[in-house]
C-alpha cells in the first residue's frame, strides 16, 4: 500500500506493485508512506488496514492496478513455483485458482482478490500494461506541484514464459473467466474487451511442445 493525505495506492499482487513501490521511495515525497517489500502487510485492504474508514468523507482517492486475468494467473503461479519454491499443479491454474499461503495453503479462486480490495469501487484503475502512461494520467496529478514525470523501469526481473498461449487453450479461458466473474467483468469494463487466445501463437506452442517430448 501506498498512502499520502489524498490518496491510496492498494497492492493487488502480481501488478506491479514492488515497481511502484521503488519509484515513490525514489522519489521520497514527504508524507507519502510506502509499505516495505518484505512485509505481506502491503497486500492489505483499507478496511484491514484503516478499519472502517470513509475514504469520501476523508476525500482520499483509491487507485488499484489491474492486470487481465489470465496473465496475472499465470504470473502468480509462476512467483510460487520459481521464486519461492512451491511444487504446485498447473492444472487448477486453468481453471482460474491460484495457490493461495494466506488462506492457509489452498486453492482459491481469483476474484478473491479483487471482494477482498472491493476493486469494483476503487476510485481510479491503473492497469499494468499501461503502467506508466495510467500512472501519469492518473496518479500524477494527486501528487505535489513539480514532481517529476513518473518514469518506471523498462525491465522486469521474474524471468519466465508470458505468452499465455503457451499454457492456456481457449476452453481453458473460457473455463477460467467462468469461474471468475467479477474479474471477467472488471476486464471487459476496463479494457473494453477480455483476453483472447491467439490461434496461430497456440498452435506454434502445441508444436514446440510436441517438438520437444519427441526429442530422444
Amino acid at each position: 500500500m501506498i498512502r499520502s493525505a489524498n490518496f491510496i495506492w492498494l497492492h493487488l499482487p502480481k501488478t506491479g506493485g514492488t515497481s511502484t513501490a521503488g519509484l515513490f521511495r525514489s522519489l521520497n515525497i514527504p508524507g507519502i508512506q510506502v509499505d516495505p517489500d518484505t512485509e505481506d502487510s502491503k497486500h492489505q485492504s483499507i478496511e484491514t488496514r484503516l478499519g472502517s474508514l470513509d475514504t469520501s468523507q476523508n476525500e482520499l482517492v483509491t487507485i488499484i492496478t489491474s492486470r487481465r486475468l489470465a496473465s496475472w494467473l499465470l504470473s502468480d503461479w509462476h512467483h510460487k513455483t520459481i521464486t519461492m519454491g512451491l511444487n504446485l499443479p498447473f492444472t487448477p491454474t486453468k481453471s482460474g485458482l491460484f495457490y493461495s499461503l494466506r488462506l492457509g495453503g489452498t486453492w482459491v479462486a481469483a476474484d478473491y482478490w479483487l471482494h477482498y480490495f472491493k476493486s469494483a469501487s476503487c476510485d481510479r484503475v491503473v492497469r499494468l500494461e499501461h503502467l506508466q502512461d495510467d500512472s501519469n494520467k492518473f496518479v500524477l496529478p494527486l501528487l505535489p506541484p513539480g514532481t517529476p514525470k513518473l518514469e518506471f523501469p523498462d525491465r522486469n526481473s521474474n524471468h519466465y514464459e508470458r505468452e499465455i498461449e503457451q499454457f492456456f487453450g481457449a476452453q481453458d479461458l473460457k473455463r477460467i473467466y467462468c469461474n471468475n466473474p467479477l474479474w471477467s467483468q472488471w476486464e471487459q469494463t476496463i479494457y473494453g474487451n477480455k483476453t483472447e487466445i491467439n490461434p496461430y501463437r497456440r498452435i506454434k506452442a502445441k508444436l514446440n511442445h510436441f517438438s520437444r517430448s519427441i526429442k530422444p
